[in-house]
């Protein structure tokens, strides 16, 4: 690595974090110094404005020109990143009793990003304290199924534009989306009926999207799919999702808690030579001082495992499993994002772990655990339900 690339790297950690951000650090989250939102990106962000339906555009500009400028694809990819919000120079205002916190996955267009990303937030709103989490989730799809989803969405426009209020016909004609969106007593019958976007979704993004279904089904987590949901049309894709928590009164929404979209061709939109496929959420809580005590990133416990996945089962199990030994305060390196065994125990050896935990879709079905000793290269299959106890003795018999 040359100098250069060392300053740059030293100039964008974080050395101190919270609670939340410890928790970030087990899912394979860097806590970095979020970059500056400068006058440059607010002017190249004015293009968006019109569809911007969580206010953040702003942000998304600066975060993929700070990738771009710092040349972050040199480092290992995905890129997965976290930090306090708002950023510097935003004007996204916080409550002065709450938090919010970002978290970045950049240079993977993989369904895992998704499956990571939901998992880590899952996690952090319940050591908060919040109970019966549910996700609002939705798709647009690539390029081809926006494309088509808006022809069918003004098709049904233009031929229900007798019945459209004329309060609410100008709205629906500057933006067809204000259908799905407008809650408008008026709009009930004519919203029921619509064109969904999910319904427009190309193969691609099918199978995509029935990848992140399936990985929050083996979370175990409650969804439905809801098609009031959107991201920007202007510059994002395929997942859109919000996390909120059921207070149990009939027809209530819930308290939003969290949201995230992908957005994969912002970089292009601003003058980049190619697409960052990228996906970012955001968490907004009650302030907890208990979350929010000062944690050195230094003294995180350096894990002494790595765990290895191989196949699409094998890598939602992974993720449960990495939740099951962090509440058990065993620390795990992994890399979830990445598909193929050897780059994964190259990183095991990198890491200087003494063990590698391999799932793959053998061990999956089972519920099992390899565990190989990385130095004398012996092994051993363990049962998930016996995994803590043996990594336990593991750590004791090092000591």
């Amino acid at each position: 690595m040359s100098k250069k690339e060392v300053k740059i790297e030293k100039n964008h950690l974080e050395s101190v974090t919270d609670k939340v951000g410890e928790i970030a650090v087990h899912y394979g989250f860097t806590v970095v110094k979020p970059p500056h939102i400068t006058s440059d990106d607010t002017h190249k962000a004015k293009q968006f404005k019109d569809f911007d339906y969580y206010g953040d555009i702003e942000e998304k500009v600066a975060l993929t020109r700070w990738y771009n400028e710092n040349r972050l694809d040199l480092e290992a990819q995905p890129l997965a990143i976290h930090f306090k919000k708002p950023l510097p120079g935003s004007t996204q205002r916080k409550k002065p009793a709450v938090e919010m916190y970002g978290f970045e996955i950049m240079g993977s267009i993989r369904s895992t990003s998704e499956a990571l990303l939901l998992k880590c937030i899952l996690a952090i709103l319940s050591d908060l304290g919040y109970g019966n989490l549910y996700i609002d989730i939705n798709s647009i799809g690539d390029r081809e199924s926006i494309s088509r989803f808006e022809r069918e969405l003004g098709s049904y426009f233009r031929k229900h534009i007798h019945v459209i209020p004329s309060k609410l016909r100008n709205e629906f004609k500057k933006n067809h989306y204000s259908i799905l969106l407008n809650n408008a007593p008026e709009n009930k019958e004519l919203k029921s009926n619509a064109p969904e976007p999910v319904s427009s979704l190309s193969e691609i993004s099918r199978m995509h999207f029935k990848e992140v279904l399936e990985a929050i089904e083996m979370f175990e987590a409650p969804y439905k799919i809801k098609s009031n949901i959107l991201s920007n049309k202007l510059y994002a894709s395929y997942t859109v999702f919000e996390v909120r928590s059921l207070k149990g009164k009939e027809n209530d929404e819930g308290e939003l808690l969290a949201y995230g979209y992908r957005y994969n061709h912002l970089a292009k939109k601003i003058g980049g030579k190619r697409d960052i496929p990228s996906i970012g959420a955001t968490i907004i809580v009650k302030k907890n001082p208990k979350m929010s005590k000062k944690v050195l990133i230094k003294n995180i416990k350096r894990p002494k495992f790595y765990l290895v996945q191989l196949g699409a089962i094998a890598k939602i199990k992974a993720l449960n499993v990495v939740e099951m030994l962090r509440k058990n305060k065993i620390t795990v390196y992994h890399s979830i994002t990445k598909d193929k065994i050897t780059g994964q125990l190259t990183g095991a050896e990198y890491m200087k772990a003494s063990h590698v935990l391999i799932m793959g879709q053998k061990e999956a079905i089972e519920n099992s655990m390899v565990v190989r000793n990385l130095v004398n290269r012996e092994q051993e299959t363990v049962a998930l339900n016996d995994l803590v106890n043996f990594l336990k003795g593991l750590e004791k018999a090092k000591k």
